[in-house]
C-alpha cells in the first residue's frame, strides 16, 4: 500500500508538472503565407520566447475572422486581428451569427486603409461600381466583409455587380492588368507593394468616400475611422483620396491567458515593438501610445496592469 501510495503521489506531482508546462504552451494564429501578418507572428515568436522563461509558441495560419473564432473559441491563444471584425464580433453582427466573449486587446498596431483601384475611367465613385465588374478576398478574410460595407454605403450588395471574384491580391492585380475585373477592394496599409505595381503599370483611379458613405459606414461599424490616401502615394494619385481606415491589433483570450502571463507577454510585445519594424515599415516608430488607444475592444487584465505600471494608462 505504501508503495502504491508512493506512486499515487510521484503521479499526481508529474500530473501537476505536465499541466504547468502545458499553461506555457500557447498558440498564436497569425496569416497566410505571403501575407505581412505571417512574418510578423514569427518575429514575434522570438521575442516572446526569448522574454518569457519556459514559453513555446506555435503559430499557425489564419485571417482576420478566423482569427477571431479562434481565440473565441479557444483554439487559440493569441492572434493578431482587425478591428472591425473583432468589433462585430463582440456585437454579435453578420458575419457572426451570436455574440462572442473572451477577446480581450493587448495593443493596437497599424492601420488599414480601405483602398478602391479602378481602370474604368468612368468609374467615379463608390455608387458607380453598379454593373461592374469587382474582386476581393477571398471569404473568411476582413477585407471581404468590408468590401460588403462599402457596397453597402451606397445600398448596393454582391448582386448589384456584374461579376464578383474572390482571389489573393495578386490574382486580383494580374485580373486589373489584364482587363478581366474594372476594380478591386483592399484593406491594407500604405503605400501597398502590390497597388504601386498595378499603377505603375495601369492608369487607375482610387476611389474616394463621400462624408455620407462614411456615416453610413461608421453605424454599419463603429470601429471605422476617417483617413485619407495621400497625394504621390501611388502613380497617378495627384491628391488627397478620402477613405476610411482601422487598425490591426494584437489580442488574447481573456480566461485561457491568465493575468500574470497577459503581463509578460504585453510587457515582452511593448518594449520589442519597434523590432518588428524590420517586417512591417513604420512600427520602428510605434510607441505606448500608439498601443494603447480605444478601439472599442476591452483590454486584458494584465496588458492593463502593465500599462498602468509604465504610465500609458
Amino acid at each position: 500500500m505504501r508503495s502504491c501510495l508512493k506512486l499515487g503521489i510521484a503521479a499526481i506531482a508529474l500530473t501537476g508538472l505536465a499541466a504547468t508546462a502545458s499553461a506555457k504552451d500557447i498558440t498564436f494564429m497569425t496569416g497566410p503565407a505571403g501575407g505581412t501578418w505571417f512574418p510578423l507572428g514569427g518575429a514575434t515568436k522570438q521575442f516572446l520566447e526569448k522574454d518569457i522563461e519556459g514559453l513555446k509558441v506555435t503559430i499557425r495560419p489564419g485571417a482576420g475572422l478566423l482569427n477571431v473564432k479562434g481565440i473565441a473559441t479557444g483554439k487559440a491563444h493569441i492572434a493578431w486581428g482587425n478591428v472591425i471584425s473583432t468589433v462585430d464580433a463582440l456585437q454579435g453582427k453578420a458575419p457572426f451569427k451570436k455574440k462572442h466573449s473572451g477577446l480581450c486587446n493587448i495593443g493596437a498596431l497599424y492601420m488599414q486603409y480601405a483602398q478602391v483601384p479602378v481602370t474604368d475611367m468612368s468609374v467615379n465613385t463608390i455608387g458607380d461600381l453598379k454593373g461592374k465588374r469587382l474582386a476581393t478576398l477571398p471569404r473568411g478574410n476582413t477585407t471581404e466583409v468590408a468590401t460588403q460595407m462599402l457596397l453597402g454605403t451606397n445600398g448596393m450588395t454582391y448582386k448589384d455587380l456584374s461579376k464578383v471574384n474572390f482571389a489573393s491580391i495578386t490574382d486580383q492585380i494580374n485580373m486589373m492588368k489584364d482587363g478581366q475585373i474594372d476594380g478591386l477592394a483592399v484593406l491594407t496599409s500604405i503605400p501597398s507593394g502590390a497597388l504601386m505595381d498595378l499603377s505603375s503599370s495601369r492608369k487607375v483611379r482610387f476611389l474616394p468616400l463621400t462624408d455620407s458613405e462614411f456615416a453610413n459606414l461608421r453605424k454599419r461599424n463603429p470601429g471605422w475611422v476617417r483617413a485619407v490616401i495621400p497625394a504621390g502615394s501611388y502613380p497617378g494619385v495627384e491628391k488627397d483620396v478620402k477613405t476610411a481606415s482601422f487598425p490591426m491589433h494584437f489580442m488574447a483570450n481573456c480566461s485561457a491567458i491568465d493575468e500574470d502571463l497577459g503581463y509578460k507577454i504585453t510587457k515582452s510585445f511593448a518594449t520589442n515593438i519597434k523590432e518588428l519594424g524590420a517586417v512591417k515599415k513604420g512600427l520602428e516608430k510605434h510607441t505606448l501610445k500608439n498601443l494603447t488607444i480605444d478601439i472599442g475592444v476591452p483590454f486584458h487584465p494584465g496588458a492593463i496592469k502593465y500599462y498602468k505600471e509604465v504610465g500609458a494608462m
